[in-house]
Parts: structure tokens; C-alpha cells; sequence
């Protein structure tokens, strides 16, 4: 596992993390996005936040703000985790990140900011100078996934054909290290290698893996700039630093005075760049690097569990030392010229706005670790904002889109999520130190809450046949994919439980939860039952391929037998026939997201195509301005379980769809994270943000994949 996935990363000679000052011809600055690649984006998408360090979710920094000098920078709560920059332009210095005390009344004027899938860009402007500052996050499926790494490119050039004088400044607080700022903390230079200064800090009390809140309380925050004369670092009170800065001093020294609390005389790793003068013609170009040491990330009964990267480098310091930071950014040029151009392809400008956005938001959500107990990567996913659980299946499914279109042979997201699900299921807790056996007839809820992996199955959310039903089909179709049944040979007893579960309880729910259980109890719940019936076709289909015919097709029979019942059961309407949100209740609807397995996976035994395209023809008569209702009791809805229904929509119908989902997220008064959870009248948030499920917005690609392969 570890070879595949870190392929010859040393015998790559990573050396030279990055290259401090360039001078080359404008427009030919490595890193920087090219001018044609923002024409797949619609121009002034106002995201309702702004990723800007998202790389899991206790190392998440966002911008809650139209630009990035309206606000203090935020972790994805809302606390905040301040970063700060400024511009010295011929003496005259400007602000254009944060807000906060100390720093300079006036702003250079925000003129654009793009989200790409794993870069966000923005481009301000004042007194004839441009600076493009760029956060890059390698997010993407390879060796690259799980450094714990943002890079932030600075790009200053003159745009009024005159030369300038020009000192860059940077800054971050301690927030990010600490579940309370009241908490000590401490700093310290890190001796990484001649060629870079390392400055680290972090809580004075580390205590791995605890369960305090949705921030981190151990772990050291990092920034890293190549040494060079133009550079000069600080470890020092915030206000001393800045006002240094804005007096044309030098830094202060680094401050002594340590351990203290984070809000006391609050400490900040600072850093100051002399560009000298700016001429026509030229780009100039400066980079820092944060990175973020966990230590361990996750606690799996009783094991913790370090960053997968631990195991290639050992040590921040080593992994700092040896990383190329250009050819990382030319992998994500690569990857974000990629992804954006099957996007637009797919749903044009909208479409490519919204899904890189959400695929930011989605893998920030996740983390890569290397379980020395199996020898082998693991990962798990976080419910961020609704419940804080680790890896809940209702959670995985919905944002499962993304994670099985765009993988890699050597890394396979999902696949590396559902395992520590079924050690825990198939009573393999033991070896790693907490003896939790696992004794339902059905697929578990979650493993525990975040970061902690020990939650006994009497405390489970219980949702049995809706997680029962999302296993079996993630399972079916990563073997469908892959072509291998091997990693479910320890296994197959428990899928048997699962999936003679669903057999026994089609095709009536009853009364049970389903994932959408913030709408309160639904019995006879029939888009429930549509998953319990592509669950089962799915555990049919794992049969076949394992070569257990006779009793995959008894399976198949009984399961296109209860795809007849509930058609009969659920049909409603005369003259808008469609499916009722309950069998027993006439004149309802709901939007029914589970028939999108069925035609990944071609299905065509049970239900058919038209039972698909009248549900269609049925929502697209109850669009509101900003949405389609999730049913018929509420006006808000899903942004998730939209964009499937879409993916199995006309080419019409889904860019209606997606279109609705983009206003939402362009006009939504609510400065945070993008829910998923909103009303379709006002674009107001009903709950949640930050949450994985945005993963869903790649529907459309998994099912042209999938229908391609």
C-alpha cells in the first residue's frame, strides 16, 4: 500500500521546496492561473465563503466575506483563525487580508476572486500595482493528498507602465492550534535546512487526539519562507510586528516571553518581503508555505493513528525540507485545467463555479492516515457541522460522487473510507486496543465523534436499512469500477447479514429513519425504499460476481418483484402522475435521489426509465426561485440531493437545476461555508455548513463515467 501510494516519492530527489524570487516575463510566472482558464467560470460568482487554507478539517481557513479585507479570516465555525496581509506600495501601505486591529485603515480594491478545485485566486489592485495571491492546496488523488500543505503565492507586477517601490507583509495567530485561546502556546524556529526559515507554533500542552470541541487542541501550525536577503521573519506580539511593518522597520526580535495564552499580547508568526522597485514589464513573484503537524489525526479504538505523509517523511521537518513546491503547483495547474474543463464541457460556467467550490469543501472534510496495524492508508470523513461524527455512511454516501469519479488506481477515496467502517462492523475493534463488538443485523451510522473511533453499537444512530443499502452500493460499485473482489474477502459474511436484512424488510420501510432526518419520522418512506431496493440489486450484483449465481438471481427476482409493489403503492396524481413522499399518504411528493445508483450502476431490471423521467417531469412543475422543495412538507431543500436528481435529468433539466443551485449559492445572505441545507424562496441557510455532501454536485460526472466505462 505504502508504494502505491507515494510512488518513488524520495528516488523523485523532492529537494529545493520552492524558489523565492523570480523575475521572468510577464505572464509566464509559474503557479500563476492563465488568463483562459477563468473564462469556465461565471464572472462575479460571489461565493457565500472563500476557502483559502482547506486541508481537513481541523486545518480549514476561510474567507466569510465579499472581499478579503472585509473580515478577519475564519475557521469554518466562524471563530477566527486570523492570517493577515498587507502591501507597502511607494510608501503608502494598504491592507488586503483581514481587518483586524493594527493594520491599516485603508484596502487595495479586491477586483476578483476565482475558487478553482484546488486553488483559490484573487487579484487586487491600488496605486498601479496588481497583486494576484494565490492559496494552493494539493487536493487531489495521489502522494499529494495528504500533505498537510497550503501554499500562498504572491504575484506583484506594475499595471500603469511605471516603476514602484513595493514590501509585502504576512501574519498568522496562534487561533488555529488551540480549542480555546485562553490556552498557552508556544513558539520556536525549526531548523529545517540551510536554505529555508521554519517557524512553528502550537498549544504547550499536547494532548493528541482529545475530544473538546470542533477545533484542534495539539499540533503545530507552520511558515516557511526560503532564506534570501529580501526576506525577514518574526515571532512577536501581533501589533508590534504589523506596526513595524507599516513604519518601514524592522520586525521586531522574537519575543521570550513564553508560554502565555493565545489572546494574551496575542503571538503571530510574521514575515516581510522588500521586493524593491516594480517595473513595467515585469512580474514579480514571493511564496510562503503553512503546513500544519497533527501529530495523529485520528483515535481508532484505542490506536492513534498519524497523517499518512508520517509515514513517507517522518517529520514535518523532513517533509518541509523536501518538497518541491513548483512542480506540486504544476500538478495542480494540471489538475484544476483538468477538472474545470470536464466540468464546463459537462454543465458549462455554472456548473464548473459551483462544483469547484464544493470539491474544495468536500475534501477538505477528510483525512488521510496510515494504520501501522494493517499496514495500510486509511481515511476517514467528518460530518462537520451537523453531528462532528467520524465517517457517518449517510454522510459518505451523498458526497460519494466526487470521490468515485475522480480517483486514482493507487488511491481510491471511498474505498479507503468503508474499510475502517467494516473492521468495525466485522468485530475487528480488538487489535487496536478497544474491544467493541458489533452485533446489529445492519450497516453501522458512524464510528464515533471526531476524532475519536469508539462508539459501542447501542448508541448508533440507527438507520438500518438506509446505511445497509448505502454500503452495499458504494461496495458494488467501487468492485463494478475496479474489477476486484478481493478486499471483501474478510467480509462477505458480513454483506450477507446486510444484505438479507433489506430482503426480509422490503419493500416497506415502516418506520424508520432515512438520512433526511432533520424532517422528523416518515414512515412507509418510498424514496427509502428505493434505496433498500438498489441496495439489494447491489448485494445481488456483488453475488454474481463472485460466481454465486443461483442465489443472485432469486435475489434479482424478489427485488424486481418489490420494485412492482412499490409502484403500485406509491404512484399518485391523474393528470401529474408521480411517486407520494409516503405509501400511505396521497397527494405528496418528494424528490426521489435514490433512483441515481440504480442508473450508475444499469440497473434496468428493476424500475425502468420512464418511472425515472416522470419523477423528472414532476419536480420540474414545483421549482421555486432558488430550488426544488425536498418534499412537499417545507419549502427548504437539499443543494446534495438536487444535483443528483439533476445528473438524471435532461441535458435541459440539469442545467435547470444546476442553475437554481448556482443562484442559491451566488445570493445567499448568509456568509458562511455553503450549506446544503437552505430555503427556496429566500436562499436563506436552514442549518449545516461546510459539510462533505456538496461532494453530491459531481452526480453528473460519475454517471457519464459510469454509463462511458
Amino acid at each position: 500500500m505504502m508504494a502505491s501510494c507515494f510512488p518513488s516519492l524520495v528516488a523523485r530527489l523532492l529537494v529545493s521546496f520552492f524558489l523565492i524570487l523570480q523575475c521572468v516575463v510577464e505572464g509566464k510566472v509559474s503557479g500563476a492561473v492563465q488568463p483562459e482558464k477563468y473564462d469556465r467560470f461565471t464572472a462575479g460568482f460571489r461565493p457565500p465563503s472563500v476557502p483559502l487554507v482547506v486541508v481537513d478539517p481541523y486545518f480549514s481557513v476561510w474567507s466569510m466575506a465579499e472581499n478579503l479585507y472585509d473580515d478577519v479570516t475564519r475557521f469554518w465555525t466562524g471563530r477566527p483563525v486570523n492570517m493577515s496581509g498587507m502591501m507597502s506600495i511607494d510608501d503608502a501601505v494598504y491592507r488586503f487580508m483581514s481587518n483586524e486591529p493594527f493594520l491599516p485603515e485603508e484596502s487595495m480594491k479586491q477586483v476578483n476572486v476565482s475558487v478553482f478545485p484546488t486553488q483559490t485566486v484573487y487579484t487586487f489592485q491600488q496605486d498601479g500595482v496588481q497583486l494576484v495571491l494565490t492559496f494552493s492546496t494539493p487536493a487531489v488523488w495521489n502522494y499529494l493528498y495528504s500533505f498537510p500543505v497550503t501554499f500562498l503565492s504572491y504575484y506583484v507586477r506594475s499595471v500603469d507602465g511605471r516603476n514602484h517601490t513595493v514590501r509585502l507583509y504576512y501574519d498568522n495567530s496562534a487561533e488555529g492550534t488551540v480549542s480555546d485561546n485562553s490556552h498557552f502556546v508556544v513558539w520556536e524556529r525549526v531548523n529545517v535546512s540551510q536554505n529555508y526559515d521554519t517557524m512553528r507554533i502550537g498549544n504547550f500542552h499536547q494532548n493528541y487526539c482529545y475530544q473538546s470541541n470542533d477545533r484542534i487542541d495539539w499540533g503545530y501550525w507552520f511558515v516557511q519562507v526560503a532564506a534570501d536577503p529580501s526576506v525577514s521573519t518574526s515571532m512577536a506580539f501581533t501589533e508590534l510586528s504589523r506596526m513595524s511593518f507599516i513604519t518601514n522597520s524592522p520586525l521586531p526580535p522574537d519575543d521570550k516571553n513564553q508560554p502565555r495564552p493565545c489572546d494574551d499580547m496575542t503571538p503571530a508568526l510574521a514575515v516581510a518581503w522588500d521586493l524593491g522597485v516594480v517595473s513595467p514589464g515585469i512580474t514579480l513573484s514571493r511564496s510562503l508555505t503553512l503546513a500544519y503537524d497533527q501529530v495523529y489525526s485520528i483515535n481508532y479504538f484505542g490506536t492513534l493513528m498519524a497523517p499518512q505523509w508520517k509515514q513517507e517523511f517522518g517529520s514535518a521537518e523532513k517533509m518541509l525540507a523536501e518538497v518541491n513546491r513548483d512542480e506540486l503547483i504544476m500538478t495542480m495547474d494540471s489538475e484544476d485545467d483538468r477538472i474545470t474543463s470536464q466540468l464546463y464541457a459537462e454543465g458549462g460556467s455554472n456548473y464548473t463555479t459551483i462544483s469547484s467550490l464544493a470539491w474544495r469543501q468536500a475534501t477538505g472534510a477528510t483525512v488521510a492516515v496510515y494504520n501501522y496495524v494493517t499496514d495500510e492508508t486509511w481515511m476517514f470523513m467528518k460530518e462537520i457541522s451537523s453531528d462532528g461524527d467520524v465517517s457517518t455512511v449517510d454522510v459518505v454516501y451523498p458526497a460519494s460522487p466526487l470521490f468515485l469519479w475522480n480517483y486514482n488506481h493507487s488511491f481510491s477515496p471511498i474505498k479507503l473510507i468503508l474499510l475502517p467502517i467494516l473492521n468495525y462492523a466485522n468485530n475487528e475493534t480488538a487489535k487496536y486496543g478497544l474491544n467493541v463488538p458489533y452485533n446489529l443485523s445492519w450497516a453501522p451510522h458512524h464510528l464515533g465523534t471526531w476524532p475519536v473511533c469508539d462508539l459501542p453499537p447501542n448508541r448508533q444512530e440507527q438507520m438500518p436499512m438506509e446505511e445497509s443499502g448505502n454500503m452495499l452500493i458504494m461496495l458494488a460499485y467501487l468492485v463494478k469500477r475496479d474489477g476486484d473482489l478481493s478486499f471483501l474477502e474478510p467480509y462477505w459474511n458480513l454483506l450477507s447479514i446486510w444484505g438479507q436484512y433489506l430482503a426480509a424488510s422490503l419493500p416497506d420501510p415502516e418506520d424508520q429513519l432515512c438520512t433526511d432526518d432533520f424532517e422528523g419520522p416518515s414512515p412507509h418512506n418510498s424514496n427509502l425504499a428505493v434505496k433498500g431496493m438498489v441496495g439489494l440489486r447491489a448485494y445481488a450484483y456483488l453475488l454474481e460476481k463472485k460466481k454465486e449465481t443461483k442465489e443472485a438471481e432469486e435475489l434479482q427476482k424478489m427485488d424486481l418483484n418489490f420494485t412492482k409493489i412499490w409502484w403500485l403503492d406509491s404512484m399518485d396524481g391523474l393528470t401529474e402522475l408521480h411517486s407520494r413522499l409516503q405509501y400511505n399518504l396521497h397527494d405528496t411528493w418528494s424528490l426521489k435521489y435514490n433512483f441515481l445508483f440504480r442508473q450508475v450502476m444499469n440497473f434496468t431490471d428493476i424500475f425502468t426509465d420512464e418511472d425515472i423521467t416522470r419523477e423528472l417531469n414532476f419536480y420540474m412543475t414545483r421549482i421555486n426561485e432558488f430550488g426544488i422543495p425536498l418534499d412537499d412538507r417545507q419549502a427548504y431543500t437539499k443543494a446534495d440531493w438536487q444535483m443528483w436528481v439533476a445528473a438524471m435529468g435532461t441535458q435541459d433539466q440539469f442545467e435547470t437545476i444546476t442553475d437554481l443551485v448556482y443562484s442559491f449559492a451566488d445570493k445567499t445572505p448568509n456568509m458562511v461555508p455553503m450549506t446544503d441545507w437552505y430555503y427556496t424562496f429566500t436562499a436563506e441557510l436552514k442549518g449545516f455548513r461546510a459539510r462533505p455532501v456538496v461532494g453530491g454536485f459531481f452526480s453528473r460526472m460519475l454517471l457519464n463515467y459510469a454509463v462511458k466505462a
